[in-house]
């Protein structure tokens, strides 16, 4: 066979060619073809009122128009399902939409019933700006101390021969991996026999995530809870969901208002008679989000009035509790490590055995939080499952049950609670029961600590429980725990009255109800009268009432008295006291004095002051017989930005001011709250941890010849650490004021721009540019003894002028007028 020529083969390979284009072409047909027409750009109305919105359409060959679905929702319009989100839609497909195009204005108007609109959704939640971004810690450390030092004796001269001294503290290191913290107690019961007990507490690492609002810990550690299960401590690890990490987030749901106008109004939001917000809404359906009701239950009042007055009010009943979640979020705390025993008495005893816990939150939506926890051991296994559901105006209910099992023995618990408020009334209600032989972590991990020869004594401390069966018994969950608490306001005489009652039951059957009231009520000229009841049912004898006065006088001082019954023994009291403020140089006192009705009393008096590097504190007391004397010392030491510093107790953040001359004030929130040392560093106390922290310096203390580049700066510190705020001061020294003008002999302009020119500047290689400011004066940098200047003009020309310059010590140099040619 005869090969094909090559004009036969180019005819081939083209009709190949052209049968795959009109296939691919055919692929779209229907889509290319709905694209015929033309594209508008339309100024939208919804039924005659403007949106203020430019919608895109398509107006096909015959004139119908078409859009987006995701464009239509945008402009409030419901789209039938059968659509998706980037599919043409006809506007004669939306059901009971009719519309008006006006072509010489670009103009559309829309009609539909309102069962065919979107709401309109507005934010009422308050402006707010964005969480600062998380500071990265320098690497210091801190060590926060109490020192305190007793003495007692029969006589006055004599108590202060038998001192004792204890020192709590707590030290911490830190850096951008972490925070590494140790606790502890460090006694002498007496310093004469030369003997001090030390106790450690607690040794952890930790580290925050600002970004996934994760804390992980390692070390001693509390397992995360549930309002129905015990937490223990842990030797291990732990991680945890931390909001404090974003305090901008608000975790809570608040309440939403639908509603509808006929045209734009203003919908106003009552709460208990207090107007809440207040909106402008636009015609059509509305929903407002993030009503700021921030706890409670009740009805709010919906108010939508229209610009000619008319209104219509609604009743939208809500709830508002910290325990209930948004929707989507998690809150959850997960751990695994060694039980701790004997904390506080004894200061690393573990458990043999490793242990787990976790426990969950999660917000359903806006009226249900989902809660779990599960918790095991060797030989345990332990769980349960539960809610919290918001019930509107009527209040909220929580609910849970759990189960446990161990070495083949079974046990159930229940938990159930209600709280509400209406109007001034505050309810609240719970009941726990447990079945069978249900335990827990917190009693299968206790330490058994029971009186014999091997009972731990610590201190004062001896462990009184008969046997060791009793201690187990002692630490089971409760058969029956019981609380009710009711609070509400008395109009006949003023002030509150709360009342509460407790009912606990344990594993052996006895039980303890104990029954409370309380009323408070306060007086002209800011005082207060108190007044509680007390008593146990099961015990008559333990009957108890304490009632008393409380009056403020000026300069912080407030005095108070009150009488105290215990079974058939009256105790007085009288006291007047003035608080130690948190500002440096603060002094706080208080004397008081208690007389009984058997003639015994005790009289004391205490002594405060607070400085710039802590707190110290000094009282006495005097009894019938025995004096005893106090003291004590608070404070921290901080190394950080190439320091040492003295403070007071830094239990959170904190900053090193750099500022690179002494004596000048460093301001918190524009109050001031330090000063440098001699090298020009000062220590900032109690900033917020991850939240927005203005601090600042008065430049009015910087020597005349240095620079600040900044006289304000704002940080957010990690939790528990400590930043550098460096002001970037620097000396001026061969710098001057000059006073520059024209040609014409006047001052040149303000805003004009100049620089140094290298010619004439001696050893300086480069120098950045200046500005004239008013009178023609400009601050010039880098001068040398002879130097030039070049100043560009407004008209596109430049003048340059010379002039001569000598250092002057602490002296800021003004030279001119100078002339510009």
């Amino acid at each position: 066979m005869r090969p094909p020529s090559s004009s036969l083969r180019r005819s081939a390979w083209l009709v190949a060619a052209l049968m795959i284009a009109q296939a691919c072409l055919a692929v779209p047909r229907g889509a290319a073809a709905s694209r015929v027409g033309r594209d508008l750009q339309l100024d939208v109305q919804l039924g005659g009122h403007a949106l203020g919105l430019i919608g895109a359409f398509h107006q096909s060959e015959t004139g119908a128009l078409s859009a987006r679905r995701a464009e239509l929702e945008e402009l409030g319009i419901k789209v039938p399902p059968a659509f998706k989100p980037g599919d043409e839609v006809p506007l004669a497909a939306i059901p009971g939409l009719s519309y008006r195009y006006d072509e010489n204005a670009q103009r559309i108007d829309l009609h539909l019933p309102e069962a065919g609109r979107l709401p309109k959704v507005y934010d009422a939640s308050p402006a707010q700006a964005a969480a600062p971004a998380a500071g990265y810690s320098t690497i210091g450390a801190v060590l926060n101390y109490t020192l305190f030092g007793n003495s007692e004796g029969k006589r006055f001269h004599e108590f202060w021969r038998y001192p004792g001294l204890s020192a709590s503290l707590d030290a911490r290191l830190f850096s951008s991996f972490g925070v590494l913290s140790q606790t502890g107690i460090v006694s002498n019961r007496s310093l004469l026999d030369d003997k001090a007990e030390a106790l450690r507490l607690d040794s952890t690492w930790s580290y925050s995530d600002p970004a996934t609002l994760l804390s992980y810990r390692a070390g001693d550690t509390i397992s995360g809870g549930l309002a129905w299960t015990r937490p223990i401590r842990l030797g291990g690890l732990q991680v945890q969901r931390n909001f404090a990490l974003r305090p901008d987030l608000i975790t809570l749901p608040l309440p939403s208002v639908n509603g509808s106008a006929a045209v734009p109004s203003t919908v106003d939001v009552f709460v208990n008679g207090v107007r809440t917000i207040s909106q402008d809404v636009g015609s059509g359906p509305f929903r407002i989000n993030n009503v700021p009701i921030l706890s409670g239950n009740g009805n709010a009042s919906i108010v939508v009035r229209d610009a000619s007055g008319q209104q219509t009010e609604t009743t939208l009943p809500f709830i508002v509790s910290s325990k209930l979640l948004q929707p989507g979020l998690l809150d959850f705390s997960a751990e695994i490590g060694m039980p701790r025993l004997q904390y506080g008495l004894r200061s690393s005893i573990y458990a043999d055995e490793p242990a787990a816990s976790g426990s969950a939150r999660y917000g359903v939506n806006e009226r249900i939080t989902l809660l779990a926890h599960g918790e095991g051991s060797s030989g345990f296994g332990g769980g349960g499952l539960g809610a919290v559901v918001g019930l509107g105006s009527l209040g909220l209910l929580s609910a849970a049950g759990s189960g446990s099992w161990r070495d083949g023995s079974t046990g159930a618990q229940a938990y159930a609670a209600f709280e509400t408020r209406f109007r001034d009334i505050s309810f609240l209600a719970s009941t726990q029961r447990s079945f069978g032989n249900y335990q827990d972590l917190a009693s299968v991990t206790a330490s058994p600590i029971f009186a014999g020869p091997n009972a731990p004594v610590v201190g004062d401390y001896v462990a009184t429980i008969a046997s060791a069966d009793a201690w187990t018994r002692f630490l089971l969950p409760p058969r029956a725990l019981d609380r009710l608490s009711v609070g509400f306001p008395m109009p006949i005489v003023g002030g509150g009255l709360n009342f509460g009652f407790a009912r606990a039951k344990d594993v052996a059957g006895r039980a303890t109800r104990i029954v409370n009231a309380s009323y408070t009520r306060a007086l002209p000229s800011g005082g207060s009268f108190y007044a509680t009841v007390f008593s146990d049912l099961e015990d008559r004898g333990s009957a108890g009432i304490f009632a008393g006065l409380s009056f403020p006088f000026g300069g912080n001082i407030v005095s108070s008295a009150g009488a105290t019954r215990s079974g058939s023994a009256w105790a007085f009291a009288a006291d007047v006291a003035k608080p130690i403020q948190q500002e440096s140089g603060s002094v706080g006192w208080r004397i008081r004095d208690v007389e009984g009705a058997s003639g015994q009393g005790r009289r004391s008096a205490s002594l405060a002051y607070r400085g710039d590097y802590g707190q110290i504190e000094g009282g006495i007391a005097q009894s019938d017989n025995h004096v005893s004397g106090t003291m004590q010392l608070d404070g921290a030491i901080a190394a950080a930005g190439g320091g040492v510093f003295l403070a007071n107790r830094i239990d959170d953040a904190f900053a090193i001011a750099k500022v690179g001359a002494p004596d000048v004030d460093v301001l918190f929130e524009n109050r001031v709250v330090a000063r440098t040392n001699a090298s020009g560093s000062a220590l900032i106390p109690s900033l917020r941890s991850y939240q927005a922290n203005r601090i600042s310096i008065d430049p009015r203390g910087l020597p005349v010849t240095a620079v600040a580049e900044t006289t304000q700066e704002v940080t957010a510190p990690p939790d528990r650490a400590g930043v550098v705020v460096d002001f970037g001061v620097r000396s001026a020294a061969n710098a001057a004021i000059v006073i520059l003008h024209g040609r014409d002999g006047k001052p040149l302009g303000a805003g004009l721009r100049g620089a140094l020119l290298p010619g004439l500047r001696g050893t300086v290689a480069q120098a950045p540019g200046f500005a004239v400011g008013y009178d023609g004066r400009a601050f010039i940098e880098h001068l040398g003894p002879e130097n030039e200047v070049g100043i560009r003009l407004g008209d596109g020309g430049e003048c340059r002028a010379r002039f001569a310059f000598a250092p002057r010590e602490n002296i800021q140099v003004t030279l001119g007028p100078v002339p510009c040619q």
